[in-house]
């Protein structure tokens, strides 16, 4: 029998694994409400918590070695990995711990420390969770470069919005492709302000708020952010 709350969790694991740096947050919280909404996992998650002493699991994998580079070791047993995994999504979830800096701290070491952090902790987890509810051995993968076909994907799910007339999706999409644009943008005031309101814009949409919706869009007309120009009275005439 298909399990089809596992099937949207593992989704949701991809969006994660598939996404820029700078919604990953986004994309995180999206996940762990998959998981919430998946009893199965929930209760496989539970049994592996049971078993396991978070603080000593932590100083084991989180480490700073002999030239005080910090590093993270993945544990052997699949129980202990599902468990650290599950704690430290939840802490950044919770901003307990600071997601930027906790990539950059602990998955530096390599030419992209994002596309590193998803591949020593997204994956693992993601692909014991296929073993364990015996999906298709084509849910597991590793990590490759797709950030182009990902992106196609986004344009495809945009345009679908726009046929369907869904205003707050819609907003939210566009609010991902300027977010996504001024990531590798000049930093300025302009801009700096244009994407704080952007990640708002992202995190409300579910709200379905008219009110909130014109007056976020109104402040970020208001930005002038030369880059996104388009994208941003694009998003203004959804709503104003």
């Amino acid at each position: 029998m298909e399990n089809k709350e596992v099937e949207k969790f593992l989704k949701s694991c991809d969006e994660l694994i598939n996404c820029k740096f700078l919604v990953a947050e986004y994309k995180l919280q999206k996940m762990l409400q998959e998981l919430a909404n998946a009893q199965d996992i929930c209760s496989l998650i539970g049994e592996c918590l049971e078993q396991f002493n978070r603080d000593r699991e932590f100083s084991k994998s989180f480490v700073q070695d002999g030239n005080g580079d910090f590093m993270f070791i993945l544990p052997d047993e699949e129980y202990k990995i599902l468990a650290l995994v599950f704690c430290t999504l939840v802490d950044i979830d919770s901003k307990k711990i600071d997601f930027t800096d906790f990539v950059k701290r602990f998955f530096s070491n390599s030419e992209n420390p994002y596309q590193n952090f998803v591949s020593s902790m997204i994956l693992p987890f993601k692909n014991l969770i296929v073993d364990a509810f015996g999906e298709k051995e084509e849910s597991k993968h590793e990590l490759h470069n797709t950030s182009e076909s990902y992106e196609q994907e986004e344009d495809e799910e945009i345009e679908e919005m726009e046929e369907d007339g869904d205003r707050f999706e819609r907003a939210q999409k566009i609010a991902v492709q300027i977010l996504t644009q001024l990531e590798y943008g000049r930093e300025d005031m302009s801009n700096d302000r244009a994407s704080q309101i952007c990640r708002a814009i992202v995190k409300t949409t579910n709200m379905h708020d008219d009110d909130v919706m014109i007056s976020l869009t109104f402040a970020l007309k208001s930005c002038k952010a030369k880059q996104v120009k388009f994208l941003i009275k694009e998003i203004y005439d959804i709503f104003n």
